[in-house]
C-alpha cells in the first residue's frame, strides 16, 4: 500500500467519473459569472490570486498582487482584476521594479497549493478521500520540439497520462472535460510531475463535499468555495493572497479609465481609420480598413512598452458585417490588446 505521501505524488486514476455529479447540478450554466466556474450553494467563496511570473521567481520570495498595487498606488479591492493595479490610468510617480509577465493563468503553485491543502484539510470529514479533475485538453500526448533548421530534435517524452485513461469515461461539465483521480488532500500537487510544466488540477474537493476548490484555464486566480469559518482561514492566512468573492458577480470585469480608452481609439479609428493611445504601460497604435464588398476589411495593431519597445503587434480580419457587429469585434480586439499591456 503507498503512503501518504507517495498517494500526494502520484496520481490515483480513476473511472468514477460520477464523483462529479454534483458539480454538475450546482453549476449555473452561465459562463461569465463565479457560479458558472464552481458549485453554488456554499456559505462563503474566495479568489485565491496567482503570483506574478518573474525571472527570478525561486531565488526569493514571490511577487504578490498587492506588490504590484503598492508600485502602482492602486487599491486592491475584492474585485480587482490584475489590470486594475497594473494597468493605473496615470503612469506611476517612481518607477518601480520590472515584476515581469503577469501572473500564472490556469495553475496554482505548488508553495499555494500546499497552504490550501493544509486548510482544507481542517476542514472536511474525509481529508484521506479527495477528488481531482485535470483537463483532458492539455496537449502532452501531442508534444512536439521546434528546433533550427538541420538540427536534430530531442525525443519527445512519452504521454504522462495512460492510455487506459485517455480512452476511459470523463468528467463532463460545461465546455469542459476532464480526467479524474482521487487521493488525500494533499494529492493537489501529484499533477506536477506529468509534464516539465507545472499543471495543478482544475478542480478538486473532499468526498464528503465540503469545499471546492476550482482553477480555470483562462483565469489568473483560483476560487474557493466552502464554509465561512474555511473561507476565514484562507483569507486571513499571510502565505498565500486571497480576497473574497461575490458569486453573482461576472469573473471579468473592465476599469472604467480602459473602457475610455478604448472607446477614444474606436472613435478615432471610425474617423480617421487610424489612432494612437497612450496608456500609463505604453502606446497601442492601431489602423482599420473598413470592409467593402466583397472585399473584406483588416484591422491591425502594435503596442509599444514605455522604452518604445514593440511587445505585441499583429491584425484582425474584419467580415463583411453591419457597423454593430464589426464594433463588437473590434472593441473585443482593442479591450484584449489594451488589458495585455498591464503585463508589460
Amino acid at each position: 500500500m503507498l503512503s501518504i505521501v507517495d498517494q500526494a505524488r502520484t496520481p490515483n486514476w480513476s473511472e468514477d467519473v460520477r464523483q462529479a455529479d454534483w458539480i454538475a447540478r450546482r453549476l449555473s450554466g452561465n459562463w461569465g459569472t463565479v457560479l458558472g466556474v464552481i458549485p453554488d450553494g456554499f456559505e462563503a467563496y474566495a479568489r485565491v490570486l496567482h503570483p506574478v511570473e518573474t525571472p527570478e521567481r525561486g531565488r526569493d520570495r514571490l511577487v504578490r498582487w498587492r506588490d504590484v498595487a503598492e508600485r502602482s498606488g492602486m487599491p486592491l479591492r475584492h474585485n480587482s482584476q490584475y489590470h486594475s493595479i497594473a494597468l493605473p490610468p496615470e503612469r506611476p510617480a517612481t518607477p518601480g521594479p520590472d515584476f515581469g509577465h503577469g501572473p500564472r493563468v490556469g495553475s496554482l503553485y505548488s508553495e499555494d497549493i500546499r497552504v490550501l491543502a493544509e486548510i482544507g484539510r481542517r476542514w472536511t470529514s474525509t481529508p484521506e478521500l479527495c477528488w481531482f479533475c485535470l483537463w483532458d485538453g492539455y496537449g502532452w500526448n501531442n508534444m512536439v520540439f521546434m528546433v533550427e533548421h538541420g538540427a536534430s530534435a530531442p525525443p519527445v517524452p512519452p504521454d504522462p497520462i495512460p492510455d487506459s485513461v485517455r480512452e476511459g469515461p470523463k468528467v463532463r461539465l460545461p465546455n469542459r472535460s476532464y480526467f479524474v483521480y482521487s487521493g488525500p488532500v494533499e494529492a493537489g500537487v501529484a499533477t506536477f510531475g506529468l509534464s516539465d510544466t507545472e499543471q495543478s488540477p482544475n478542480l478538486w474537493w473532499p468526498q464528503d463535499q465540503s469545499w471546492c476548490i476550482a482553477t480555470e484555464l483562462d483565469l489568473e486566480w483560483t476560487y474557493v468555495a466552502g464554509s465561512a469559518g474555511m473561507i476565514d482561514d484562507i483569507l486571513t492566512d499571510s502565505r498565500i493572497e486571497a480576497l473574497p468573492a461575490n458569486p453573482a458577480e461576472p469573473i471579468n470585469r473592465i476599469e472604467d479609465w480602459v473602457k475610455d480608452w478604448i472607446d477614444t481609439a474606436i472613435r478615432e479609428l471610425m474617423e480617421t481609420g487610424q489612432t494612437s493611445i497612450t496608456t500609463s504601460m505604453g502606446t497601442m497604435e492601431a489602423s482599420i480598413e473598413m470592409p467593402s464588398p466583397p472585399r473584406q476589411g483588416s484591422l491591425s495593431y502594435r503596442s509599444t512598452d514605455l522604452q518604445g519597445r514593440t511587445r505585441q503587434s499583429g491584425g484582425q480580419p474584419l467580415g463583411i458585417y453591419n457597423a454593430e457587429h464589426m464594433d463588437r469585434i473590434v472593441r473585443s480586439v482593442l479591450t484584449k490588446r489594451i488589458i495585455a499591456m498591464a503585463e508589460f
